[in-house]
C-alpha cells in the first residue's frame, strides 16, 4: 500500500516537473540504491516480488506523461535485475559500478547495450585505487569508454565521485 502511494505521489510530481521543465530536459535522474558489491541487497527474487510491479507502473506511466527518459541511479551489482529494469522502462542506467560482481563493461554492453544507455563506468576508485600506475588508469578508462560507447548509448562519467585523496596523475590519466 505504501509503495502504491509512493508511485502515485511520484507520478503527480512528475506531471508538475514536465509542465515546468519538460521542454528543456532530455531525462530525469532518480536514485534508489538497491545493491552492494555482491548483488541486490534483498535478493533478486524478493526484489521482483516487492518492488518490480511498482517500478513497472511508475516508469510505464512516466513514459506516457513525458518524453523525458528515466535515468535510474542504483549502486552495486545490478546485473541480476538489469533485464527487469529494462522491462520496467528504465532508459539510462547509472553508475555502472564496474568493481561489483558481474558488472564488467563488455558483459553489460553485450547483454543490455541495445536496450540501455549506460551513464558512468569509466573510472572506479575501488577498481583503480591510488597505488595503481597512471598508465593502467589511462588504459582502463580508455577501454571502458570504448566498450560502453560502442554503437552509441553512453554518457561519460566515473562510477562515483572522485575521491578527495585521488592523485593528480590519476586525475590526468
Amino acid at each position: 500500500e505504501f509503495l502504491d502511494k509512493a508511485v502515485d505521489a511520484g507520478l503527480a510530481h512528475l506531471k508538475q516537473l514536465d509542465q515546468a521543465i519538460g521542454k528543456y530536459c532530455s531525462y530525469l535522474h532518480i536514485a534508489n540504491d538497491m545493491g552492494d558489491l555482491r548483488g541486490i541487497t534483498i535478493g533478486p527474487d524478493l526484489w521482483r516480488k516487492i518492488y518490480k510491479p511498482h517500478y513497472k507502473r511508475l516508469f510505464h506511466e512516466w513514459h506516457k506523461i513525458t518524453p523525458m527518459k528515466v535515468n535510474l541511479h542504483t549502486c552495486g551489482c545490478m546485473v541480476d535485475i538489469l533485464g527487469d529494469l529494462v522491462e520496467c522502462g528504465v532508459d539510462i542506467y547509472n553508475p555502472v559500478q564496474i568493481s561489483a560482481r558481474g558488472m564488467q563493461p563488455a558483459v553489460l554492453k553485450e547483454k543490455f547495450g541495445s536496450n540501455l544507455i549506460f551513464h558512468g563506468g569509466a573510472f572506479d576508485a575501488v577498481h583503480l585505487p591510488k597505488h595503481v600506475a597512471p598508465d593502467l588508469v589511462y588504459d582502463t578508462v580508455k577501454a571502458n569508454i570504448r566498450t560502453l560507447s560502442r554503437g552509441g548509448g553512453y554518457i561519460f562519467a566515473g562510477v562515483h565521485n572522485l575521491p578527495g585523496d585521488m592523485s593528480e596523475t590519476h586525475l590526468e590519466a
